[in-house]
């Protein structure tokens, strides 16, 4: 039951998330004289906050969302975890503030504003997601990961009690071996204490060497048959997990279940995940781990994830391409600048491009040519939202009605929340400035806030092994040239004992779906009834004409859009959801 209060009910807590050391906390609490009246985890942040104040957050390993309240000082405290796993949204209205895990909650007061924040439209249509703090509901932003808010004598503070690699204050030394062994450490201690649970867990499982690592360390630790669950398609395409994974599962022989889904069972899951996300985020993989979680919910209540792996240890190829591009400008690219402005005026022939065999990769190498030639900042910016190869200026003039054109131009949110991310994300070597910008962007703004969303709509908690605070640590102080020496080497190498070859040796690929397919086939029907509807957006928020014909060109397939269509059509089912029908 909540609220949860200290002995004289003077400190009020209200929570979501979890504590992983909360035996280790309640038995240091109790030493010091606290009594605490549950058995559960919440309650050791009362008593740790009446021990160590704004220092609490040093002693957790968890992930949470939570308002404190301190009566005697007058004191709001509100606060997410380091990382960003459980999301609290604020909205302040008439003298008031109010927060929430969940945007709809705000809904349930029938005189909340049901208004676009058009000033940050541009940042989701560049990205697919929202960056920084601002969210697509006008007057209604999140709290940033690593950060706590606090409330007294009418003002706000936010205070940041953690940022990626800011303990990293020097490269872990000991040569490789020594490197490999405390990662295997510390990747075996953050599983064992993520298992710790009262009802039944399970893991969700691709055929990434991620989830099996985690499940190779479940096994050492877990007694009795391992829940295993994974999701595909029902056609042959490249991100079809299901072979994989059964194999992997069948090496553990673990209780292993799978959904397999069609392009029907997308379409319906998509409706359902626009409403649980809150907030438009055109990740389509993220539709599959809705239905996903549907599956898993009706076994277990807890499941640990393989999230993390890429991000920490190097496994995405923008780790390399930023990096990359860094070193180039540092060298010959300045020198070629006057070349970007040619390479830009190719900008709109890049979606016909992508249809032309006869072209090759140009439609891909053109973009990352171009981004080694611009100014660092707004190069980092175009290469980590794909620019050029999803979204482009050429589309933004082109689509953009005049009051998103103006508010774009003038505002330049985007622009203005990554140079922030940016600036945090610098580091000394370009490889570690790659880690941090992933991680600052895509993982928090995109990753985390979907699995938990997902997973939380089926009343079902995602636990994240590779999120550690320990774990986190250490990953950004592993040496670069270790690092990077190939994909996830030095988790591979640290899992090495547990798995084995054919799910180690397994190239690296991403957790997506089939829309390529999908969206030129069984469901290009339905999106464009969704896409020209004339109430499908705002009006004058898009140029119509425009919108016609790019639908035209692609479903024509003279042009590809992929990309862009699926985040237009996020965006038009989200404003028919939140803006335009019942929320609550």
């Amino acid at each position: 039951d909540q609220p949860l209060y200290n002995e004289d009910g003077s400190v009020a807590l209200v929570f979501n998330g979890e504590i992983y050391n909360y035996r280790e906390l309640r038995a240091e609490l109790t030493r010091r004289g606290h009594a605490l009246r549950t058995a559960g985890d919440g309650e050791t942040l009362v008593h740790l906050y009446e021990e160590h104040g704004l220092r609490l957050f040093d002693h957790l390993r968890g992930m949470y969302a939570f308002a404190l309240w301190d009566s005697r000082a007058r004191r709001l405290l509100l606060a997410v975890d380091h990382i960003g796993m459980k999301p609290l949204y604020l909205h302040e209205r008439g003298g008031l503030l109010y927060f929430a895990s969940e945007v709809k909650a705000f809904y349930a007061d029938p005189d909340m504003p049901r208004r676009l924040n058009i000033g940050a439209l541009d940042a989701y249509m560049g990205f697919g997601y929202m960056i920084g703090p601002e969210t697509l509901f006008e007057g209604v932003r999140r709290l940033p990961p690593g950060h706590a808010l606090l409330v007294e004598n009418g003002t706000q503070t936010l205070h940041p009690f953690w940022t990626f690699g800011a303990a990293a204050s020097a490269p872990l030394g000991g040569g490789e071996g020594v490197i490999v062994e405390q990662a295997r450490d510390l990747l075996a201690e953050a599983v064992r204490i993520h298992l710790r649970s009262d009802v039944p867990l399970g893991l969700f499982l691709s055929g990434g060497v991620d989830s099996a690592a985690v499940l190779a360390l479940m096994a050492q630790e877990a007694g009795g048959r391992i829940q295993t669950y994974t999701i595909g398609y029902n056609m042959d395409v490249p991100d079809n997990e299901l072979a994989q994974a059964r194999r992997v599962a069948a090496h553990f022989t673990t209780q292993h279940h799978e959904r397999v889904i069609s392009a029907d069972d997308w379409w319906a899951g998509f409706g359902r995940y626009v409403y649980a996300h809150d907030e438009p985020n055109a990740n389509p993989s993220a539709v599959s781990l809705l239905l996903l979680a549907e599956m898993t919910a009706r076994d277990v209540k807890v499941v640990l994830t393989g999230l993390g792996g890429d991000e920490l240890f190097g496994g995405y190829p923008n780790h390399r391409t930023i990096a990359r591009a860094l070193r180039a400008q540092a060298s010959w690219g300045r020198a070629l600048r006057p070349l970007a402005g040619p390479l830009g005026a190719l900008e709109p022939h890049y979606p016909t491009m992508k249809r032309a065999r006869v072209v090759g990769a140009l439609p891909t190498y053109l973009p990352r040519l171009r981004h080694t030639l611009l100014p660092p900042d707004e190069a980092l910016l175009r290469i980590q939202s794909f620019d050029g190869l999803a979204f482009s200026d050429h589309l933004r003039r082109a689509l953009y009605g005049p009051d998103l054109l103006d508010a774009w131009q003038r505002g330049r949110y985007r622009e203005r929340a990554f140079a922030e991310i940016a600036a945090r994300s610098q580091r000394p070597d370009p490889d570690d400035t790659a880690q941090a910008l992933v991680i600052n962007t895509w993982l928090t703004g995109n990753a985390l806030l979907s699995q938990d969303k997902t997973a939380m709509a089926h009343a079902l908690e995602a636990r994240v092994p590779f999120f550690d605070p320990a774990l986190l640590d250490f990953a950004a102080r592993v040496p670069p040239p270790l690092r990077m020496r190939s994909n996830k080497h030095v988790l591979r190498a640290a899992v090495r004992p547990y798995l084995p070859a054919f799910a180690l040796e397994r190239p690296k690929q991403p957790f997506s779906t089939p829309i390529l397919n999908w969206f030129e086939g069984p469901l290009a029907g339905r999106i464009q009834d969704v896409l020209r509807d004339s109430q499908a957006f705002a009006p004058g928020l898009f140029n119509r004409a425009a919108l016609a014909r790019l639908l035209d060109a692609h479903f024509s397939g003279r042009a590809r859009y992929t990309e862009v269509i699926f985040r237009l059509l996020t965006l038009a089912l989200w404003q028919r959801r939140f803006l335009d029908g019942p929320v609550v």
